[in-house]
Formats: C-alpha cells, structure tokens, sequence
C-alpha cells in the first residue's frame, strides 16, 4: 500500500522590518511636500485664470496692433535690440532717446531691405510721409504734420543676391536763419502778430525772418508745439515740433519687403506696403506709446493738463473720501449695534442695514439725483455725499466688534472711561484687522464705482477714471483702436492689485487674536 507523499511544507512566514521612527518621519516628509505641491499647483492654476486676462491686456497695450490674427508673444516692443533702434531713431530727430520726435533742422535715416527676385521689377520703393493724427476726447486744432514740411531722399546703399537695402533720409527744414538759444514753446491765439507761450508761463511775440517761415505762419494754429530761437531781437521762429514722422513704404508687385529698422505698425498688401507710425519714436514712444497716447490725447488745449491725469486724482481722490467716511461712520455705527443696548437697536440693524444691502441702489435714483440737483451738488462732492455711510461697512464692522472680549471694556469702565473715550481708545485701536479690510472693500467699490459717478458727474474734468474709461471706448472703440483701451485699463486695475497684494494678510486675520494681544 502506498502512502501519499507528505503536503509540500509552507515556508515561514518572514515579519516585516519594524518601522522604525526614521523611517516614518521620511513618510510623513514626503506625503506633506506631496500635499503642498498639490497645492501649489492649485494655486498657480487658479492664478492663470484670475491673473491670465490682466496679463494679457498688459501684453497687447504695448503692441501697435492688439488685434493682430492669431495672437502671437512676439512683441518687438519688449526685444532689446529693437527698444535700442528706437532709442538711436529718437536721437536722431529730436536729441531725447527717451520721448522721440522730429524737431527743426534735425535729419534721419531709416533703412528698409526689399527682395526683387530675378524677372521682378527692380525699382526702388515708393516711400512717402502720411499724415497720422489721432481723434482725441477734446476739441482741437489740426497739428501741423511731418509730410507737409520734411523732405524725403531714398538711395541705394547696399545689395546682397536679390535683396537690396534702401535708405531713407527724411530732413526737417529750419525757417530761421538766426543763431542762438533754442526754446520749446506753444503757439497761442494768433492777434495781429504769431505769439507762443514760453515754458514759465509767458507770452513773446514770434518773428518770421524768412521768407519760407512767413508761408507757414498761416498752417501752425493754437496748441501747436514749435521751437524759437531766441536772440537780441526777440524769438524767431524756428519750426514746428512733430511728436511723430509716419512713414509709408510700397513695393510693386513681384518685390517684398523683408527688413526695415523698426518694425512696422501694419503690413497690407501681401507684405508689399509697410506703414510705420512713427520712425522717430523714443523709447517711450515706442514701448510705452499708447499709455503716453492716453495722457497726451486727452490735453485740454486751453490749460495744458491732461484730462487722463484728473481722472485718475479724481478717482483717488473719490476713493479716500469713501475710505475715510466708512473708517468714521460704520466703526461708529457698528460700535453702537453691536455694544451698547437702546430701543429700537434690532430693528434699526434689520431696516438700516441688512435691507438697505438687499435693495438695489439703482432704486434711489431719481430722489437721489433730483435731491442733488436741487442742492448744487452734481460733482464730486455730491458723488461722495451720496454714498457717504456704507451698509455693508456696517455690518462688517458690527460682526467685529461683537467677537470682542467683555472684559476690554470692563477694564476701561472701572478706570473711568466713558462711552466715547472706550471707543475710540480701547475697541477702534484693537479693530486694525477690520479697518483695513473695510478701507480695502471701500476703496475697490469707490474704484471701480461706474454708475453713480455716470449719473451725478457733468463735466470731463470731473469725470473718475472709470467713466473716463467708457468714453474711451466709446471713441477708439468704433474706430479698432483698442491699444488706448487696454491700456487705460491697465492703468485703473493697477491700484487695486497693488491694494490688495500689500494688505492681503489682513483678510484673514481675526479680531479675537488683535484683541487680547498685549
């Protein structure tokens, strides 16, 4: 009889290693980096999304054409090499690498690469001057223009295969044969005689030596920026001031052009015409040249001041006024609703507060506006006066104060202190958290406040920066011009972001950890 062979034994089971302490911490090490890294990376998505629009209006402000089909990174305002071209163009015509500009008796060159393969015409390019002067908030004078007083000579200066480099020499003529001092001035209302306003304010007579001068002095009108001489016998003028040279480079049908100092403003014609808004720019002409269009295009001819420049200290102005009247009235407010005991106390937070935020400000429109009216306040004032005491500050400040310690001002009422005196010298200075928050909710609604200062303001000059905005877009809008747009954006969203980078941390601060330090 035959037995079965005996089961093939198990081989023993080996315990793990004990964890030793080590080996966990590294465990636990690892999973925390991993946790944090989720999270940045949260983080830095949510940035793109939040930050991703304002970058890239900041981005297409500084272009020429912010509307160019497929939007590409490429922008030669932002390449060194071409911010050092537009830099030597500025000297060239004006002296100031920084502004640009053409003045009298100033010359430049500016060099253009055109490919004629072998069987396409071999002339040279048409290249012209066009008059470039864009509409403006304000009524003014037509400026004088490059093309009507410049010359323009095109030669041949080099060749390699089929591509052959052109330069342009565009001169400035003076119309003047005295010698002397230079001084920038600004034509006046014309009398019997030229006048120019001079920089400290004063008003000389302009005399016209030249026979080319005394064909001009009819073209320059008020406003216009020109240069004297000044000399023994007075100011002579020595020509108009052009803030841009536009340059129009055109090929036949066969050349291309392939190369060009600066970069052009807009391509047409299947790259055979090039317009160049300005070949004189300056630095900041040419990288920043919409956000100085934006103060310089909005000058109010009769005083000089831009009108941007009132819109952004209006706005500011606008915004503490608000900032300061929540600091004062809603701790106030909030202090007495949350703190003291009086009858009508529940009622007058459930009416005056809480409803107030439920109702629409649009609905006191009418009362509103007819009360102001009535009382000479369509201004800043009454635009201030309007929104004086903020529900929502009320609130805010009142939910504050009512996480305060008892004891704090118990410990002030056994010293003898008063109402008042508690207030505004143990509770306001322990409130810094909820100030700070409510000056920055208040400054961002004062800000961005865009239908009240629509309703109650009258006048440009006293416009906020939010309503200035629209008009902007009202008026380059329709005409494609949308480089001013964005960067009169830019240009309001940056005190906000500034605003809150700087006084995040008090977000989430907490009244209970302010209030028992010390």
């Amino acid at each position: 009889m035959t037995t079965a062979p005996p089961p093939p034994s198990t081989p023993p089971r080996i315990a793990p290693p004990p964890v030793t302490p080590a080996v966990r911490e590294r465990w636990l090490a690892r999973r925390r980096w991993a946790r944090a890294a989720w999270l940045y990376a949260f983080m830095l998505v949510m940035s793109f999304f939040f930050l991703g629009p304002f970058v890239t209006g900041l981005l297409s402000s500084l272009k020429d054409n912010p509307n160019e089909y497929p939007p590409t990174l490429n922008i030669p305002q932002l390449t060194p090499a071409v911010i050092g071209r537009a830099w030597a163009q500025g000297v060239q015509g004006s002296g100031d690498g920084w502004q640009g500009g053409l003045h009298p008796g100033r010359t430049v060159t500016f060099e253009v690469q055109v490919q004629s393969p072998p069987g396409a015409p071999q002339d040279p390019p048409a290249v012209t001057l066009f008059p470039y002067q864009p509409v403006s908030l304000v009524a003014v004078a037509r400026q004088a223009q490059a093309r009507d007083y410049a010359t323009l000579d095109t030669r041949e200066v080099a060749r390699s295969g089929d591509t052959r480099t052109y330069r342009v020499t565009v001169r400035s003529p003076l119309l003047t044969r005295q010698t002397g001092e230079t001084v920038r001035a600004t034509l006046t209302e014309p009398d019997a005689d030229l006048r120019a306003r001079l920089g400290n304010g004063q008003t000389a007579p302009v005399r016209l030596d030249t026979p080319q001068a005394q064909e001009r002095q009819y073209e320059l009108n008020a406003g216009q920026t020109v240069e004297l001489t000044r000399g023994p016998a007075g100011y002579t003028l020595r020509g108009p001031v052009f803030e841009r040279t536009p340059l129009q480079v055109d090929v036949q049908r066969g050349q291309s052009i392939v190369g060009s100092t600066l970069p052009p403003s807009d391509r047409q014609d299947f790259g055979r015409s090039f317009a160049f808004r300005n070949v004189t720019p300056g630095v900041l002409g040419y990288t920043f040249n919409n956000y100085r269009r934006a103060f310089r295009e909005t000058a109010d001819p009769a005083s000089g001041r831009s009108l941007f420049f009132s819109w952004v200290l209006n706005s500011f102005l606008y915004a503490f006024l608000r900032v300061a009247a929540a600091v004062v009235f809603c701790s106030l407010a909030g202090y007495a609703l949350a703190r003291m005991t009086f009858p009508g106390r529940n009622l007058i937070f459930l009416v005056a507060v809480l409803f107030v935020q439920m109702v629409p400000s649009q609905v006191n429109l009418v009362s509103n506006y007819v009360l102001l009216k009535d009382l000479g306040l369509l201004n800043l004032w009454g635009l201030w006066l309007n929104g004086l005491v903020a529900a929502g500050g009320v609130f805010l400040m009142k939910q504050f104060f009512e996480g305060m310690p008892r004891e704090l001002e118990e410990s002030a009422a056994i010293d003898g202190a008063g109402p008042l005196t508690t207030f505004f010298r143990v509770m306001l200075p322990q409130a810094g958290p909820a100030l700070i928050a409510l000056s920055i909710t208040q400054f961002q609604g004062a800000w961005n406040d865009f239908f009240w200062p629509l309703v109650i303001l009258r006048d440009n000059a006293s416009f906020t920066l939010t309503v200035g905005l629209s008009n902007f877009r009202e008026l380059y809008g329709g005409q494609g011009d949308y480089g001013l747009i964005l960067a009169g954006a830019v240009l309001s969203a940056i005190p906000v972001i500034v605003l809150f980078v700087v006084f995040q941390r008090y977000f989430v601060d907490t009244g209970a950890d302010s209030a028992v330090k010390g």
